[in-house]
């Protein structure tokens, strides 16, 4: 471990990026616990501040990969969302009610976190998902089979990646996001064909997209969205980052073209988790508003980007018909543990 944190240390003129492989065996010194807890520390600070390249970040997530339960669920198109595992404070969640409403479609969804992450410690999809009575702690043949016969699953970072969920107390201590936090977002551990992602800085972009172009998707999806998150808001145009099959272009979403009500500064205030699900439910009985058109939106590009629909307003109409005909809400009903 010396070794990487010397050629990685030495500053802007003698420092330089580590090559995929060197990544991957530094990574997976961290992830066994043969670096130290200060030369892990100091890895990750170190990376964070030189910035990692592509080919650093894809040798981080194959050794990641090479330490984490994955699953192969026997479904078509399954889209994967990238999520921050730290969630976000200020601002409403929508993933999960998008997610809901995606698999009401015919989109098979997997959504991955943990509880309780730094450095933000915001609210995580997890956790919204838990309040509305989804299990957010199954084992992976369990998450496999729920996919499969639900079309959604929820993977726990803790029973999926043990090695990295045991370096929880390191990256408090650290109080800024790593690498690590990209990781999460791009890892694929269920063998996904599409992932969304979402992105706080833009120049970022190029090189989150080069990393997870690598790790198996067809198409990949960055958006600029709520909090830098994965939810496009409809207050505003937003900027995505679109990779298909080797070829990237930009877009620009803009919820007018799309006749979507414009979500007010207090419906974008979304509250803590138990919050959050109570705008979910409203939405999936059919609660008009700004909510609604919030989640039509995310739905319609999830379900465009999973290539049901030819467009994303073809994925907003679809969306709507998953919620109005009652499947969205027949959807959680089906995955809710609570009772009464």
């Amino acid at each position: 471990m010396r070794f990487f944190l010397r050629e990685i240390g030495q500053g802007p003129r003698a420092g330089r990026d580590l090559t995929r492989e060197e990544g991957r065996e530094a990574m997976s010194l961290i992830l066994s616990q043969q670096a130290t807890p200060a030369q892990a520390g100091g890895f990750l600070l170190v990376q964070r501040y030189k910035g990692e390249s592509p080919e650093e970040l894809i040798g981080f997530a194959e050794a990641v990969r090479s330490s984490a339960q994955t699953i192969a669920p026997k479904v078509e198109g399954l889209l994967d969302i990238g999520s921050p595992y730290d969630g976000r404070k200020k601002s409403i969640v929508v993933s999960p009610a998008s997610a809901l409403v995606v698999a009401a479609a015919g989109v098979p969804v997997v959504m991955h976190g943990e509880k309780r992450m730094g450095p933000k410690f915001g609210v995580p999809i997890g956790d919204v998902l838990e309040a509305l009575g989804i299990d957010v702690d199954a084992e992976p043949d369990e998450v496999e089979r729920s996919l499969e016969e639900t079309a959604l699953g929820f993977m726990r970072q803790s029973r999926f990646v043990p090695q990295v969920f045991a370096l929880r107390e390191l990256r408090t201590e650290i109080a800024l996001r790593t690498c690590l936090s990209t990781v999460e977002k791009i890892y694929n551990l269920a063998g996904a064909s599409y992932s969304l992602l979402g992105l706080s800085h833009l120049p970022y972009a190029e090189k989150m997209l080069a990393a997870a172009s690598e790790m198996g998707f067809r198409r990949v999806m960055i958006v600029q969205g709520i909090e830098g998150n994965e939810d496009a808001p409809t207050s505003r145009p937003c900027r995505a980052f679109l990779w298909e099959l080797g070829q990237k272009r930009e877009l620009r979403i803009d919820p007018v073209e799309y006749g979507l009500q414009p979500a007010t500064a207090e419906e974008m205030a979304g509250g803590d988790a138990a919050a959050n699900a109570r705008i979910a439910e409203a939405v999936l009985s059919g609660e008009p508003g700004g909510h609604r058109d919030l989640v039509l939106l995310n739905a319609g590009l999830r379900i465009w980007l999973a290539e049901r629909a030819a467009s994303i307003a073809e994925g907003i109409e679809k969306a709507r018909a998953a919620i109005d005909s009652g499947a969205a809400r027949a959807k959680l009903k089906r995955l809710s543990t609570k009772r009464g």
